[in-house]
């Protein structure tokens, strides 16, 4: 209770107007002490003044907690108890934001094993029966910001937070976690664990089932038995597992093949580690799909996921991994049973959602890409990938007031994304897209010339180059982009029907590149 109002008269900020108006009273009065004997006003005067200055304090301090001020002036303030949604409304049952523990470590250098020990208590939480689990890169801007609970749970509709941090040292961890609320900022439940590395697997445990516990809900047994057939208990190899995934997401050639060196030498250290197969697969099909054309990352993406699969047949992310190695394999049939495989373990499985509507996209069903690409976007809503490239279908699929809503809502993602990544190219490249649907041609162009700089040979770059210039009426210099790119045959069926190159369709030099009447 009195936890719950400190927290919203810190709020309500009455503190700052209570200092505030002290000190304009206290110049106000030696203002005043120093002219109204000058001036021959009666002693009476500077009393009176004194009284109203006191009088008026209890005013300021029920101002301050009534309204707010504002740049468009004082608006009222209608309570933390009907503002803890994006929508006006209290999050619907029970809900959770995990967001990357803080790297307390001596030398300032574990923020990849601190980030993933959150990650993995999230996945713990994400099998939990009832319980809505936010994505780990819609709770990830939270974490490098001075955002308070209540504004987090406003942003993401959750009615809680689990927050906290981890101190490495040697053979020994500290882990602190706080479970707090996000309506009133209340701590339901908080712990220190001081523990030796080897017990990580048993804190995460503890963390989330205690979390559970708090919130009246439970992690069945069928379901713990995938959490322990998937994983590993054999920390070295965990901690070269977490740190792949940490190159996996920085995106780039160079990120993902260390990503998949690492991904095989956590596998070296426990060939029975699910989830690192199915990482490999990943860090291969990537790199397959967007970069390099060779053979061996196809075929190596297609034997880590059937091991992946072997191990663990009700891991939804093995079954996402085997369905994009049947795409790269044009095995169409195949990929869409094993993506359909893993949203039935899984329907809010944003990786499945957003490969399964790609390989949609190849085959030429752009109203089911188009369907799955906004599952995607809600499964996670930072996400700017899913709105930038459903813009495009939409506008095939004569929506054009749907892809100027999306392509505003991409951008919007886009740019709070390269806010915390400046120099990740996908983004800037993607917008320039949506740009020109904006009708901000100039600009769109601006932010594709900072791709270019950034990677001047990179295949995706200059493939969505062309896109851009292709919507802009400069065929010749579209086609001279695609030249320069030597696609995979994905990639190349998906220029077949990509929306952007639909200007392009007719033109000797493109349709020499991309003849209409190969197979699919």
């Amino acid at each position: 209770m009195l936890r719950g109002l400190w927290s919203e008269i810190r709020r309500r900020k009455v503190f700052r107007a209570t200092v505030a108006y002290a000190i304009v009273a206290w110049l106000i009065i030696q203002i005043a002490d120093t002219t109204f004997e000058p001036l021959h006003l009666p002693d009476w005067t500077l009393t009176l003044l004194v009284a109203l200055v006191l009088a008026g304090l209890p005013l300021a301090i029920i101002l301050a907690w009534l309204f707010d001020l504002t740049p468009e002036g004082l608006e009222r303030d209608s309570g933390g108890a009907t503002e803890t949604t994006g929508t006006g409304t209290e999050p619907a049952g029970p809900s959770i934001a995990v967001l990357p523990f803080a790297d307390l470590s001596p030398n300032g250098d574990q923020t990849y094993f601190c980030e993933g020990v959150a990650e993995e208590i999230l996945n713990t939480l994400s099998r939990i029966d009832d319980l809505r689990v936010v994505s780990r890169r819609s709770a990830q801007h939270f974490a490098r910001d001075s955002s308070e609970v209540r504004e987090i749970g406003a942003a993401l509709n959750v009615a809680t937070v689990l927050e906290g941090s981890v101190r490495k040292d040697g053979d020994m961890i500290r882990v602190n976690a706080q479970l707090v609320d996000t309506v009133d900022g209340s701590h339901l439940w908080s712990h220190r664990y001081d523990r030796e590395i080897c017990d990580i697997f048993a804190v995460q445990d503890e963390i989330a089932d205690n979390i559970a516990r708090v919130m009246q809900l439970s992690l069945s047994p069928k379901d713990r038995c995938v959490e322990q057939r998937a994983g590993t208990s054999d920390v070295e190899a965990y901690d070269l597992y977490l740190k792949a995934w940490s190159f996996f997401h920085r995106w780039g050639a160079r990120n993902l093949r260390y990503a998949a060196d690492l991904f095989q030498h956590a596998l070296d250290k426990d060939p029975e580690y699910a989830r690192a197969w199915a990482g490999l697969a990943d860090a291969n099909a990537i790199s397959y799909i967007y970069f390099d054309s060779k053979p061996e990352f196809r075929n190596r993406a297609r034997d880590a996921s059937k091991r992946a699969l072997a191990l663990c047949k009700n891991l939804p992310e093995a079954h996402v991994s085997r369905g994009m190695s049947c795409s790269m394999f044009g095995n169409w049939a195949e990929a869409e049973q094993h993506f359909n495989d893993a949203l039935a373990l899984d329907p809010d499985d944003f990786e499945a959602l957003y490969f399964f509507a790609r390989a949609c996209v190849h085959q030429g069903k752009l109203g089911q890409a188009a369907d799955l690409f906004q599952r995607a976007a809600n499964a996670r809503p930072d996400d700017f990938q899913s709105p930038l490239l459903l813009q495009q279908l939409y506008k095939k699929l004569d929506r054009a007031d749907d892809a100027r809503m999306v392509a505003r809502q991409g951008i919007e993602k886009a740019e709070r994304h390269l806010e915390m990544n400046p120099d990740d190219a996908r983004a800037l490249y993607l917008m320039s897209g949506a740009l020109v649907e904006m009708g901000e041609l100039q600009r769109g162009e601006q932010v594709l010339l900072r791709a270019m700089a950034i990677d001047p040979t990179d295949s995706a770059v200059l493939y969505n180059a062309a896109c851009f210039y292709a919507r802009i009426g400069d065929q010749d210099r579209a086609v001279e982009l695609l030249e320069q790119v030597d696609l995979p045959k994905m990639a190349a069926d998906w220029a077949r029907n990509d929306p952007d190159l639909a200007t392009l369709r007719g033109h000797p030099r493109f349709d020499q590149l991309y003849p209409a009447s190969a197979e699919n």
